[in-house]
């Protein structure tokens, strides 16, 4: 934003039925909010269809009863090698075409790819068709916690931003919850018309102030402020707050003496650490392989049940995520979270190495078969409680604007990379340690997570995001 451009600005937002009283309804920050959250559902969709779909792909009268594991583990993982590319591509259409803009443009092809899978002749086009809704989930990864930090104020930043993981939660929800009574092909046109819902909410929804400030279009950054935060709000504090901002952020350009810049590479390391630690945790094998596990494992109770119900304690253990973030703090919420992820993940090895050793120890863990629902359940839990939602919180919290979009989607790719990591080589490390020592092996850096966190995890909370940026660049004492 040029100087000129930033002074014909100000005098413009210097109006005379601007109040002197400011009076705030956030109602339309928190409708905008959850438009741009309904790509979230379907992005939760998108992760964990594989785990009712590839079941019910093997039943009889399914036009795939042959699928291999080795095809189940393409089609659970197979999303987060295109949204890769999609984070990557997703940091500059945000950047250049906006926010709110890069959610629109990516809808078309996310009912793309459901109705491709739907219709899908073979495995190879239920491949192509992964791929694809891989590729619009890394784009939204990006584009929806961008968007919602900055229509977000302050004291409601940690509530609105968790919402990523509460819609996260909820999409996987659904989509286990459907996938007990619809056939993969059907459960992949819910996903269409969930798709649908979001880009008809989001495209009468404004642009993020900020982007269009950054960008001179001053009167449609002003529409935006009055329908966000009401007609009576302090709209001269709102742009003096966000042009103050700007101006720290000037250059577009990135030089090599920024990577050196504490603002910049603090917060990618922290958003690394974040990304990394949540997936290395186990979540997604998890999530894209629920019912599997307990078929595998020998739980008494019915898996599809069982799946529903981990997957509705994840939705519960965000909303109390939402209510605590901003009382209680990322940091402490981080901690705890990683801590009982770990132990739950340790009962779980230890419940799994007894069930599969049963003849050698003689030890009948069927008397205890609601032990890997109640674990799954307080895993879930904690992760919704703090490892699943802070890395989506304080990414866009933690990095200034000027380098927003590049931070936020480097920790997307991060994240996706990790994810497909981890959900492709499941299979793999199943036979190598056995079910038992794959949840020992997440359980570890489940809690190693939290011992890092405890020493090295800034805590944001009350701090307007320029403070944010300014605690990296203060020298320690």
């Amino acid at each position: 934003m040029s100087s000129s451009s930033r002074d014909k600005f100000k005098k413009e937002v210097n109006m005379s039925d601007t109040p002197l009283i400011p009076f705030v309804s956030l109602r339309n920050t928190h409708i905008a909010a959850g438009s741009a959250l309904l790509y979230i559902i379907v992005m939760g969709m998108v992760n964990s269809y594989s785990a009712p779909a590839t079941v019910d792909m093997r039943l009889p009268g399914s036009r795939f009863r042959d699928v291999t594991p080795d095809e189940i583990t393409w089609i659970a993982s197979l999303p987060q090698i295109t949204g890769i590319i999609g984070n990557c591509l997703a940091g500059y259409i945000t950047h250049k075409l906006g926010r709110q803009a890069t959610l629109m443009f990516a809808s078309t092809s996310y009912v793309i790819s459901w109705l491709t899978i739907a219709y899908a002749p073979s495995i190879t086009i239920i491949y192509t068709g992964r791929l694809i809704s891989g590729l619009c989930a890394g784009v939204c990864c990006v584009a929806v916690p961008t968007y919602i930090v900055e229509i977000a104020p302050t004291e409601i930043r940690g509530l609105l931003t968790s919402g990523f993981q509460l819609a996260f939660g909820m999409g996987v929800f659904i989509v286990i919850t459907l996938g007990a009574v619809l056939r993969w092909s059907w459960l992949a046109i819910s996903g269409a018309v969930f798709t649908t819902c979001a880009v008809c909410l989001i495209v009468i929804m404004p642009e993020s102030p900020p982007w269009l400030i950054r960008k001179s279009r001053t009167d449609e950054a002003l529409r935006g402020i009055k329908f966000l935060k009401g007609k009576h709000s302090d709209v001269m504090k709102e742009i003096r707050d966000i042009t103050d901002n700007l101006e720290q952020n000037e250059s577009d350009n990135i030089s090599r003496k920024d990577f050196l810049d504490p603002t910049f590479y603090k917060p990618v390391i922290i958003t690394a650490f974040l990304m990394i630690f949540q997936q290395i945790s186990g979540v997604n094998v998890v999530m894209a392989y629920t019912v599997e596990i307990f078929n595998t494992i020998g739980s008494s109770v019915n898996p599809q049940i069982a799946s529903s119900v981990v997957a509705a304690v994840q939705v519960v253990g965000t909303v109390f995520s939402g209510i605590l973030m901003d009382r209680s703090g990322r940091k402490l919420l981080y901690i705890i979270s990683g801590s009982c992820m770990a132990v739950s993940a340790f009962i779980l090895g230890i419940y799994s190495y007894f069930s599969t050793r049963i003849g050698e120890h003689a030890f009948d863990v069927h008397s205890y078969g609601w032990i890997p629902l109640v674990s799954l359940m307080m895993y879930m839990f904690s992760f919704s409680l703090g490892v699943g939602p802070i890395p989506f919180v304080m990414a866009p919290e933690i990095a200034p604007i000027r380098f927003r979009s590049m931070i936020v989607a480097f920790g997307a790719v991060v994240s996706s990379l990790s994810a497909f990591i981890v959900t492709k080589s499941f299979e793999n490390f199943r036979q190598l340690l056995g079910l038992y020592g794959l949840f020992w092996f997440y359980a570890f850096f489940a809690l190693l997570s939290a011992i890092l966190g405890r020493f090295f995890l800034p805590e944001t909370k009350g701090l307007t995001l320029r403070e944010i940026s300014r605690s990296f660049s203060r020298p320690v004492d």
